[in-house]
Formats: C-alpha cells, structure tokens, sequence
C-alpha cells in the first residue's frame, strides 16, 4: 500500500546502489509529528500499473509525474515528506564528510528547484480561476488550494526552530501570497471592465460605474457558482466580495472627489444604495457573503454632501411637477361615468410618492427624504389659492371644476392617511387641516347658494306660524332642500355624501339659530309642549331625508329632542343638569346658547333664570381637546362642535 511518508528520489539521483546519503536518511526518525492526512478523492489515480508476469503491482507515480497530471497536493505532500526528511538529518547531523556534505546541497538544491517548479503551476491555475468552468479544470484549482493550505500548515510546524536549521524557504507565506494575486487580479479585472454599452447611458462616468458594477457582478456569480467549491474548508466568495468592494470604493471615490453633475450625482448614490446591495444579496451569493461586514462604499463626508444634492434636485423637479399640475388643471373638467372627475390628485400623488420612494432608495433612508413632504404642503396651499380664486370668480366652469377637485381633495386625504409613515408628524397635521380648509371651502360654494335660496323658508323657523304649522313649515323647507340635493348627480357618490353631510349639519344648525331668534315666547305649558312637539317632529323629518341622501351624521337626530327636553322640564334644578349634560356631548354649547334658548320659556321668573345661567357658568367647561379623543378622526363626521356653527348674540 502506498504510504505518504515514502520518499521520492530526485531525477538527478540513482536509484541503485543507494547513496551514502540515503543510507543515513533512511534509518532516521523525523522530529516533526506526524503530517496531517489530506483526504484526497484522486487518490487511487496516483498509482502505475507494472506488469511482472503472472502479476501487477502498482507503483506510486513520481514527483514528476503528479505535476504532469496536476495532481498537486499529492506532489506537494511528497516533497514535504522529501523536505522534513532532508532537514532531519541535517538536525542530526551527517558528520563532515566532504561528499555527504556536497550531496546534501545537491539534495536541498533540487528539492527548492522542485518546489519552486510546483507553485509555479499553483500560481497559474489559481490564476486562471475566472476561467473555470469544467470538472478538470476545478480539480485542478482544488488542487491548487489544498497545496496551498498544506504550505500554510508546514510552515506552522517549522514555527519555534533554529532559524540556522530551518529550510531556507521556510516560512514560505502561500497564504499571503495567495491573497495578493487574488488582489492584483481583481484589480486589473475591474481596470479592464468595458464601459457600459447602453446607448441611454451619455455621461461617461454613469457608462464606467455601470461597467465596473457588471464585471464585479458577474465575476462574483462565476465564483459562487465554479471556484467556491475549490476552497474546501473556506469561503473564498467573502475574499473575493472584499476585494472587489475595495476596487469599488475606491472607484466611486475617486469619482466623487471633485465634484458630480445632478445626473451623475443620482447614478452613484443608486449604486451605492440600490443596485451594488442588491448584486451581493441575490439569492446566489446568499449566505457566502455577509454584506453588512463590508465598509460602507463612500464615507460619510463623501456621501452627505451626495445625499443634500439629490435631495435637493428632487425638492426642484417636485416643485416644477407640481406648477405645470395646477397649470392643466385650469382645463375644462371631464365626465366619466356621469361624474366629472380631474387628474389633478392621481398626477399629484404619483408625483409625491414617487419622489418619495425615489430618494428612499437612493439614499437608503425613509427619514431624510421626509423633508420632501414640505412641498406637499406648499403645493396644498397653492392649490387652496387656486379653488378659492375659482369660488370667487363664479366663471361657467366653476360647478363643474369644484365638483372635480371635490374627489381630489378626497384622494389626497386618504393617500396621507394610508401612507402616515412618510410624513413628519407636524408635516402630516398641517396637509389634512388644509386639505380640511380647502373641502370646507368647496363645499361652502354649493351650500351658500342653497340657504341664500332656502332664506324665506328659513325665516318662518321660530315664529308663531312655526308653532301652529310647524309640519308644513318644514315641508317646505325640506322640499327646497331636497331640489337642490338632485342637482348634485354629477358628483361622485361619496363626495355625494360627504357634501349631503355637510349640509345636513348646516341646515339643522341654521334651523336651531332660526329657533334661538328670540322671536316668540311660549307663554305657557301648553306651547311648551307645542314646541316640543313640533322639533320632535321636524327632527324625524330632517334626520330621515338627510340619512337616505346620504349623509352619515346619525348623531345628530339627537340634537332637537334634546333642547325640546329643556322646553317641558317643570323644575329649574333639572333644567340646569339637562343643560349641563348638554354641553358636555357639545362643548360648543355655550352661555349664549343657554340664554337664547331660555329665552323661550317666559314661565321662568327672572330668579330662576339667572340662577340657572349661574350654575351653568360654573359647571361649564371650555372646549378643549381630550387626551383620548382620536385626533385622526375626520372633523366632518363630528357632531361635537355643532353648536359652533349655531350663531347666537
């Protein structure tokens, strides 16, 4: 059996009869332990068949002949084996004989000649690993490594001794020397890499960063996928990612150092946030190399001034998108589906959210892009200027522009409140109560021509005729109501039903202040209860057509039963807690509110009077938000400041 401690005779050495030299080698101990045992699959491979007749015997393939079939590691054991050898009778000592001395350095003479002739073929097939594709060809780098760490572990047992008795290769550094050619050769690869030939590309520095990021990505790939398995017990892809990140970075600062165009200066942070990350963590390179151990591709003080460019073309191009968006917008609206319908917030948001997202990528971060969210806000406010001069000039267009906008203004209240997250805290505030302000303002200009045209039915509200035919007061008033409501078709449904909800708050309030007018007083119990009746009534009126219109305020069919409550109350101890309560469910309702609607009550002595607006006074409290209360809640859809829109004297 062929033992890797046998020795293999140099070329120039006979073989018969054995030389004085061999003579004292043979019987000779080596003082190193034993080497380790290399599991080697080729291992069979490396034995000649001789023919003796009636039998074969195998025969160990020389020095020579391994390197011939590049079974390297099997002839770099065999030249250990020669070499500790050697330096172990040199330990001993082979006396001083002229001859022995002389055959020792021829010895010591060929075996660093054979050594020398092994990492020359090691060197060149690791230098040849971009090309490796074939089972050969990966054998043969396999074997070249495992040379490699076989060197690395001789010299660590050479470690400690007498410099003098040491081999004068020794330490040999294949490891060190390894790592250098890999170095030298991803660097004259990404010298080489070609400029990127896509016809898009016009800077030159965008065609080199993109050209050097192909070579490094497809270099990577090919070591992943044909050299790794040539590294056994190692990850070589972690070497090789390094390198080339080194050859990168300094690529990129160099190009960075004096400055870049906005193009350019967009190119580089989109491979140093988006496209380099993501060739290091494909699914090919995942878990042979760990990004987050590399350095960042450019330093801080590079990258900042990068970063507050880009942001600032971006805030640029964000505000001239959002001019030439106001600009079409002055164009007759369109219907679709029998709706008119404006681009207006659909260009907008894609405008916002793209630039957004873009320099989240870019710059690898979702808070700094946030001060882009500032030109929301001065777009919202342009855009409120823009309504309030089309409100005012009451063109032809005017209806059917708001109606538009009306969707719009919706649109964008719901992108900022699906997409918190983008928006500064006081940033996101400042757009929905503008966005508020601006639906508030488009609504105004429907409302305020149905109640300047609802103003002589308004009028009867409150009065004696009210009192005696409260029913057919309200008809009519909810038949006017109601005929202004089917104008309104031609509006999308739930800006339909925002804007009935609107109207529906309105028109109830306008009917409690047309109530508080101090224009009749209820002499007694039995007008006491008339009224009481009678809001009772109009209340299930005006709740039940606003409802099947549309309007989503149910809270609000509360209201009128609850002042109707104060009018029939006997005791005035009970009158202060009904009152009370009720400020408590509006805290709009005030003082003034309490005297003019007691002002109806002409049974109460003015004691009575005064001692009730006094407990109220004191038990009151402003109106001040709750700590609990959802700030996020659309103000539209409350009921709790009703009472402000009930102006009083």
């Amino acid at each position: 059996m062929f033992s890797f401690n046998c020795f293999c005779v140099p070329a120039k050495m006979t073989v018969e009869p054995p030389s004085t030299l061999e003579r004292v080698i043979s019987p000779s101990k080596p003082k190193f332990p034993k080497f380790r045992k290399v599991n080697l699959p080729f291992f069979k491979k490396n034995l000649q068949v001789k023919d003796t007749g009636n039998q074969t015997s195998e025969i160990p393939l020389t020095f020579k002949q391994n390197l011939k079939e590049q079974h390297f590691a099997v002839a770099g054991k065999q030249l250990i084996n020669r070499e500790e050898r050697l330096f172990s009778v040199k330990q001993d000592g082979v006396g001083s004989s002229k001859s022995l001395v002389e055959e020792e350095e021829d010895y010591e003479e060929s075996l660093r000649k054979d050594f020398e002739e092994l990492l020359e073929e090691v060197w060149l097939t690791v230098e040849n690993s971009f090309e490796v594709q074939t089972e050969n060809e990966k054998e043969a780098l396999k074997q070249a490594v495992l040379v490699i760490q076989q060197e690395e572990e001789q010299d660590r047992r050479w470690e400690g001794v007498a410099e003098k008795e040491c081999p004068p290769w020794r330490p040999r550094c294949c490891r060190q020397t390894h790592d250098s050619l890999l170095q030298n050769m991803v660097q004259r690869r990404m010298e080489e890499a070609k400029l990127d030939s896509n016809t898009d590309i016009k800077s030159s520095v965008q065609k080199e960063i993109t050209g050097k990021g192909k070579q490094l990505k497809q270099d990577l790939l090919h070591i992943a996928e044909h050299v790794r398995s040539c590294y056994p017990g190692e990850n070589v892809c972690q070497l090789y990612a390094k390198l080339y990140h080194q050859e990168f970075c300094a690529k990129l600062r160099e190009i960075t150092e004096y400055g870049l165009s906005d193009a350019d200066c967009s190119h580089v942070l989109q491979w140093v946030n988006i496209h380099y990350p993501s060739i290091l963590r494909r699914k090919e390179l995942n878990g042979v190399i760990e990004y987050e151990q590399l350095e960042a591709l450019l330093p801080s003080n590079t990258l900042e001034p990068l970063e507050e460019q880009c942001l600032t073309q971006i805030e640029n191009e964000v505000q001239t998108w959002c001019l030439n968006i106001l600009k079409e917008e002055k164009a007759e609206p369109e219907l679709r589906d029998g709706c008119y319908f404006s681009p207006l917030a659909i260009d907008a948001i894609e405008c916002f959210h793209g630039a957004i997202k873009l320099a989240q990528e870019m710059l690898g971060s979702c808070s700094k892009p946030q001060r882009i969210t500032h030109q929301i806000k001065e777009f919202l406010n342009s855009y409120q200027d823009y309504l309030k001069n089309v409100t005012k000039s009451n063109q032809g267009n005017s209806n059917a522009v708001l109606k538009a906008n009306l969707l719009c203004i919706r649109q964008l209240r719901e992108h900022i409140r699906k997409n918190q997250e983008l928006f500064p805290a006081h940033i996101r505030t400042d757009c929905m109560d503008l966005l508020t302000n601006i639906r508030e303002l488009c609504h105004g200009y429907f409302t305020t021509s149905i109640h300047k045209d609802l103003k002589g039915k308004y009028s009867k509200l409150g009065t004696r005729e009210w009192l005696k035919h409260s029913e057919r007061v309200c008809g009519e008033l909810l038949d006017g109501v109601e005929t202004h409501i089917q104008k309104l078709t031609d509006l999308d449904k739930t800006c339909l039903q925002e804007l009935i909800s609107h109207l529906h708050k309105e028109v109830l309030a306008e009917y409690v202040r047309k109530t508080m007018k101090k224009k009749i007083k209820l002499e007694d119990e039995r007008e006491q209860q008339q009224a009481a009746k009678a809001l009772h009534d109009n209340n299930q009126k005006i709740h039940t057509l606003f409802t099947a219109a549309g309007s989503n305020l149910y809270d609000l069919k509360d209201v009128l039963p609850r002042l109707a409550e104060v009018l029939i109350i006997k005791d005035p101890q009970f009158i202060e807690l009904e009152l009370v309560n009720l400020s408590k469910s509006y805290p709009d309702f005030s003082e003034a509110h309490v005297c003019a609607w007691l002002h109806l009550r002409a049974t109460l002595s003015t004691s009575e009077l005064k001692m009730i607006k006094k407990t109220f006074s004191e038990l009151w409290e402003p109106n001040t938000p709750k700590a609990t209360e959802n700030q996020e809640q659309d103000p539209l859809y409350s009921s709790t400041d009703f009472f402000s829109k009930v102006l009083v004297k």
